[in-house]
Parts: structure tokens; C-alpha cells; sequence
């Protein structure tokens, strides 16, 4: 760095004296170049702030002290934030005083050393200046945005609580209901003499009632808290996984689906043993449903692996890739890929396996999307 000692003091005082003695007309160029509206709700603001930038210039000619510039920054980061300004029109705004500054600085009595050791200690004042400058704008931004990031995700959150508590209350008013009307087509179909349509019409009503009470089923798991009526015990994964598969044969034959499997046997974890076949079971189901369309070969395949103290499960199909729209927010209640789909699904099996520690993540590409779910691998108690 320059020091002050390449000028006499006769010399920096001369210097200073210049600065000061055209300070009026550099702010008075510096606001006819730079992005500032009249209309800017700090306008005479930023004309006092341009005469404090040459009054810091002066001192830093004196003393160059960087911590004067940078409670400055901090003055004036906030105005350009609370006025809207962009980040670009902020660094524009600088440099076109840097350039004023040189412009009015040439000092004929000066000889060249002098005159570039000037012109150095601007550039010094300035790159400080930039530096500072933008550094309290971004972090300020970057709060800004962090805070109201935070609101939305309080807000998401605060609106998930209160649906949960609707889905609750809405579920348990229709299980009633439905439990009655079951037993009810129950009674009414043992006294109804059998014919094959009777037998038809009973089995599409309980079919669906089978369904509606699926999907209340999802909404009450989408509004519990953990422990509620979870049965914790430790079981085999492996075994769960085969169960499942054999329960969806038939639909896997009748969708001509190609299933393949390489399940590590003696996979143990311990949580709820049915709701970790739950979300096998919707991961499954939601494959064969976007296969069906498939026209050519249906691959399922499923694995699940030992990867150190955790246990890795992928569930993946060769199905349409998801789009990158929804593949962020596909674990979210109420998004689906499905014209006729509730968007429950995915949300229960991340809250089942976000309650057992696990985490469930989906990648998807034009040649397969993949399901991975990572649970902790139980350690067999000891009595």
C-alpha cells in the first residue's frame, strides 16, 4: 500500500482542501449520473450521503481507516434495500462516483507520482467501499429472504395443522357412517336370494366402500402425531417386502407387469410393522397405476440392502418420468401425478417413514423413477 509519506503534508492538505472545496458540484454530477429517482423515498437522504462519502474520502487520505467506511455501508445498504434498488444499480451508483472523483481531482501543481498516488488512494476508497457495500446488501437480503422463507414455511405449517385437524374431524364423521352402511349391505345381502347380478351390484358397492375407507384411513394418518397408535416391535423388513409383493401378484399379472426383486434377507428394523407395509404397499401400487398406460415392457424392481447401520429400500419403475414441477413437492399432501388422485398417499408414507427415523426421497428420468427409502437398522435386544 501507498503510504501518506509520498505526499508532504503541505501537499495532502492541498489535496484535501481540493476535495472539499468541490465537493458540492462532484455530489451535484454524481446525482445527475447515477440511478436515482426523485421520486426515491431517500432522496435527499442519498445527496447528504454523497457529501459524507467525500468527507470519508478526505479522512481516508489522512488516516486510511476502512472501519469508517464500513459502518457507512451500513447506513446505506439498508436505505438501498428499503427503496428497492437492485444490486446492480447499487455498484453502478459507486463507480460512477469513483469516476466523478477522478475527474475533479487533476491537480495542475501536482506533478505525476503525485498525481497517481492520488488517484490510488481513491481506487483504495472505493474498492472498500464496493467491498463493504455489497457485502451489507447481500447479507441483508439474505435475511430478508431467510425471514420470509420462514413466514411461509410457519404459515404452510400453521395451514398442514389446521387441515390435519379438518382431515381428522371429517374422517372420524364418515367412519361411522360407512361402518353402519357395510354391516348394513351385509344384513341386506343375507336375505336377498343370490343371483349373479345381486352378487355383482354388492361386490362394486363394497369394493368402493372399500376404497372411501382407504382414503379416510390416509387422512387419519396424515393428522396423527407420533405414538399415538403406533404397535413398536422389531421385525424383519425382508419378509414384509415379500409379503407385500405376494399380496400384489395378481395385480402385477393382470397389469402384465415384469417384476424383479434382490431383497438381502434378515433385514431388521423396529417400528410399526404395519404402517411400514402401508408404504410399501402405496409406493407399489402407485407404480403398477403408472404403469398401466405403459405400452411398452412394465419393470418393477425392487431392492433392499444392509448400507452400514442403516437399511436401504428402492422401489423403482420405468413408468413416464415425473415432472421437475412436482418432483419437489411430490410429498406434499394434495400433490399428484394422477387425474383422479387424492395426492394423500406419498404424504402418509413420508410422515410413517420420517416417524421411524427413515428418509424418503424419489429421483425421476426419462428411463425410471426410483424410490429410496433409509431406515435404522434395529439392534436385537438382549434380555
Amino acid at each position: 500500500m501507498i503510504g501518506v509519506e509520498t505526499l508532504t503534508v503541505e501537499q495532502l492538505d492541498f489535496a484535501i482542501h481540493h476535495l472539499r472545496t468541490h465537493h458540492e458540484i462532484i455530489v451535484s454530477e454524481w446525482l445527475d449520473r447515477a440511478m436515482i429517482k426523485k421520486a426515491d423515498p431517500f432522496y435527499t437522504e442519498v445527496m447528504r450521503n454523497g457529501s459524507t462519502t467525500i468527507h470519508l474520502l478526505c479522512q481516508y487520505l489522512e488516516n486510511p481507516d476502512v472501519e469508517l467506511i464500513k459502518d457507512f455501508t451500513k447506513k446505506i445498504a439498508p436505505e438501498r434495500i428499503e427503496a428497492k434498488t437492485d444490486i446492480s444499480e447499487f455498484v453502478f451508483n459507486i463507480n460512477s462516483g469513483r469516476q466523478i472523483v477522478h475527474e475533479r481531482i487533476f491537480i495542475p501543481d501536482f506533478g505525476p507520482n503525485e498525481q497517481r498516488w492520488i488517484s490510488l488512494m481513491i481506487n483504495q476508497f472505493f474498492d472498500h467501499l464496493l467491498y463493504f457495500a455489497i457485502q451489507e446488501f447481500s447479507e441483508l437480503n439474505d435475511l430478508i429472504i431467510e425471514n420470509k422463507n420462514q413466514f411461509i414455511q410457519e404459515m404452510h405449517n400453521d395451514r398442514l395443522t389446521i387441515l390435519g385437524q379438518i382431515a381428522a374431524s371429517f374422517a372420524h364423521e364418515f367412519r361411522n357412517p360407512l361402518t353402519s352402511i357395510k354391516g348394513f349391505i351385509y344384513l341386506l345381502n343375507s336375505e336377498l336370494t343370490p343371483s349373479p347380478k345381486t352378487d355383482y351390484y354388492t361386490s362394486i358397492i363394497n369394493s368402493e366402500l372399500e376404497n372411501l375407507q382407504e382414503k379416510i384411513s390416509q387422512f387419519l394418518l396424515l393428522s396423527k402425531m407420533k405414538g399415538l397408535d403406533d404397535l413398536i416391535s422389531i421385525f424383519d423388513l425382508s419378509a414384509c417386502l415379500h409379503e407385500m409383493i405376494d399380496f400384489m401378484y395378481p395385480r402385477f399379472l393382470e397389469a402384465k407387469i415384469n417384476l424383479t426383486a434382490n431383497i438381502a434377507p434378515n433385514l431388521k428394523v423396529e417400528g410399526d410393522k404395519d404402517q411400514l407395509k402401508q408404504v410399501i404397499l402405496n409406493i407399489l401400487n402407485n407404480a403398477v397405476e403408472e404403469l398401466c398406460d405403459l405400452p411398452e415392457e412394465r419393470i418393477i424392481h425392487v431392492s433392499a440392502f444392509l448400507m452400514g447401520s442403516r437399511i436401504g429400500l428402492e422401489i423403482s419403475n420405468n413408468g413416464s418420468q415425473i415432472p421437475a414441477h412436482l418432483l419437489e413437492n411430490i410429498f406434499e399432501p394434495f400433490i399428484t401425478t394422477k387425474e383422479l388422485g387424492t395426492g394423500l398417499g406419498l404424504s402418509v408414507c413420508k410422515q410413517i417413514v420420517e416417524k421411524h427415523n427413515g428418509l424418503i426421497i424419489v429421483s425421476s428420468n426419462e428411463e425410471q423413477t426410483i424410490f429410496s427409502i433409509s431406515l435404522p437398522q434395529a439392534q436385537e435386544k438382549t434380555s
